[in-house]
C-alpha cells in the first residue's frame, strides 16, 4: 500500500472519521485468483485490471473502519460502487493504482475522490474544454510549467467535485465549466455557477490537494 503522508494527515484532522486506501498492480499480481472477486460482466482485460484494483482497494478502506472485509458490487447502471448502509465513499484508478476514501458519518452526504500521476503530461489544448473564463485568466499569469500543473490539478479537482455531486446535481448541469476554482497552497474552493434562469444553486465547495510520492490526489466532500 502506498502511503499517502499529507492525505493521511488531512483525513485525520477532520471531525468525521475517514480512512484510505491504495492498492497497485504489483499487489494485485501476487494474489491468487481465489482472493480476488469474481468479475460476472465483461470487461476488457484493462478494465477488468481496473475493476479488481478498485474493489481491494474498498475492501481494505472499509476494513480500516471496522466493516466486514467483503467485497462490495457495482451499480448495474451508473456502474459505481454500492457503498454499505451508512458508507460514503469515493474511488479513482490512475496509471496501475487505485484510491478509496470512506467515511461513516451521517452528515457526510457525498464524498469525491481523484489521483493522478503528478508527473503526467497533460495536453494545454484541454483548458477549453474544462475551464471557465476566469480560470483561463488565472492560468495565463503562469509560467508554462506551472501552467501545465493547475490545468491537471482544476481537471483532477471538477473530477472529485463530479463524483461528490453524482446524483445530487442534475445531469445536464453537472459540467466542468459550471464551477469555477479558486487555489490555495493545500486547499480549493469551487463556486458554482450555474446558466441564468436555472433554478438550482449551491454553496460554494471546500476542497483539498496534494502530492504524494509522485501521486497527485484531490478530495472534497459535502
Amino acid at each position: 500500500m502506498l502511503d499517502f503522508n499529507s492525505l493521511s494527515e488531512l483525513l485525520a484532522n477532520q471531525s468525521c472519521r475517514y480512512r484510505y486506501a491504495t492498492t497497485s498492480l504489483h499487489q494485485l499480481k501476487n494474489l491468487p485468483p481465489e482472493k480476488l472477486p469474481e468479475v460476472t460482466f465483461g470487461l476488457s482485460q484493462n478494465r477488468k485490471q481496473e475493476y479488481l484494483l478498485g474493489r481491494l482497494a474498498i475492501k481494505d478502506a472499509l476494513g480500516s473502519l471496522g466493516y466486514p472485509t467483503t467485497w462490495i458490487e457495482r451499480d448495474p447502471i451508473t456502474k459505481t460502487p454500492v457503498w454499505p448502509k451508512g458508507i460514503t465513499g469515493s474511488l479513482s484508478h490512475s496509471s496501475g493504482s487505485a484510491l478509496a476514501v470512506v467515511g461513516d458519518s451521517p452528515r457526510i452526504l457525498g464524498l469525491g475522490v481523484d489521483l493522478e500521476k503528478a508527473n503526467r503530461t497533460i495536453d494545454l489544448r484541454i483548458e477549453s474544454h474544462i475551464c471557465t473564463q476566469d480560470e483561463s485568466e488565472d492560468l495565463h499569469t503562469l509560467h508554462l510549467e506551472n501552467r501545465a500543473v493547475r490545468l491537471l490539478l482544476t481537471f483532477s479537482a471538477k473530477e472529485s467535485l463530479y463524483k461528490c455531486y453524482f446524483g445530487k446535481i442534475p445531469r445536464n448541469l453537472l459540467r466542468f465549466k459550471n464551477v469555477s476554482l479558486k487555489w490555495e497552497s493545500s486547499k480549493w474552493t469551487a463556486h458554482w455557477e450555474f446558466p441564468l434562469g436555472t433554478e438550482f444553486s449551491l454553496d460554494a465547495t471546500i476542497g483539498y490537494w496534494g502530492i504524494d510520492q509522485n501521486w497527485l490526489w484531490t478530495i472534497c466532500w459535502r
